[in-house]
């Protein structure tokens, strides 16, 4: 039997919803074959200004942390640019993670990512019928725990879980 695959994992928190003016201050992610974790990448990264009132309510990121543990956008994303490789990526909700890290890539001069992407959402839409496809939403229907939401790390765990539901029910077990 062929080895699996190597995937990643990934969730972004941005300052906002637009890739080409806002800003990724905290990425996670996990490296994994089948429901093994060979690797895991968390870091804040620094904002370029000040942190909106909205943007901490939402992920609960506060300018003191991502001022005191962030760190240079540059040197982050190529460290995980580098530790993506040229894996599969699975995020919840694809299009937004990595529409934001090759935005965040672009300007740094990184080379984007062109790797095979795997999105949960779409997933979740051939295989459930639900009102709503949020990560929350999604987990809560699989028997999924999330202690918590919006942050990169405990979202990712949530999405590997959700992730590999989702393809056991694919293959009808």
């Amino acid at each position: 039997m062929p080895a699996q695959p190597t995937y990643v994992v990934l969730d972004v928190e941005t300052t906002g919803l637009k890739a080409e003016n806002d800003e990724i201050i905290e990425i996670g992610a996990q490296k994994c074959q089948g429901r093994e974790v060979l690797g895991e990448f968390e870091q804040l990264l620094k904002a370029s200004r000040p942190l909106s009132a909205e943007t901490i309510a939402v992920n609960g990121i506060t300018q003191e942390m991502v001022d005191t543990e962030g760190k240079d956008q540059a040197e982050v994303l190529r460290a995980f640019r580098e530790f993506v490789g040229d894996h599969i990526i699975v995020a919840h909700n694809a299009p937004f993670d990595v529409g934001f890290l090759n935005a965040s890539f672009q300007r740094h001069g990184i080379p984007i990512f062109t790797n095979r992407t795997i999105d949960t959402i779409e997933i979740a839409k051939k295989y459930l019928i639900l009102a709503s496809y949020r990560l929350s939403n999604v987990a809560a229907y699989l028997k999924v725990e999330q202690p918590s939401a919006h942050r990169s790390m405990i979202d990712v765990i949530t999405t590997r879980e959700v992730f590999l539901k989702l393809i056991e029910r694919a293959k009808g077990k």
